[in-house]
């Protein structure tokens, strides 16, 4: 059995439709297991996102053990202080 990488997502945009999640998908080895997207409210983030875990902290992904990549998306360049507490939590960064 193919192990899984699970990746939190932290989105700075409000969603028009899905994060690009094919390419998150069981299938090809990873599990998007956390959201967070500031300023929109948990269900409609659900609603783009209905089988990963909403969260309201940028910590819930940070520091969740299980946890090995975070995608940031829609980062403004002077979002690089975000990008290195996830490296300082031991996590993958990936910007997309």
């Amino acid at each position: 059995m193919e192990q899984l990488t699970n990746v939190g997502l932290i989105e700075w945009k409000q969603p028009v439709g899905s994060f690009q999640t094919d390419s998150l998908g069981n299938r090809n080895g990873f599990h998007l297991k956390k959201v967070l997207i500031p300023d929109v409210s948990p269900e409609i983030t659900k609603q783009h996102y209905p089988h990963s875990e909403i969260v309201q902290d940028k910590r819930a992904i940070m520091e969740d053990s299980s946890i090995d990549l975070i995608v940031i998306s829609g980062a403004a360049k002077s979002d690089l202080d975000l990008v290195a507490e996830v490296l300082q939590a031991g996590k993958h960064v990936r910007l997309v």
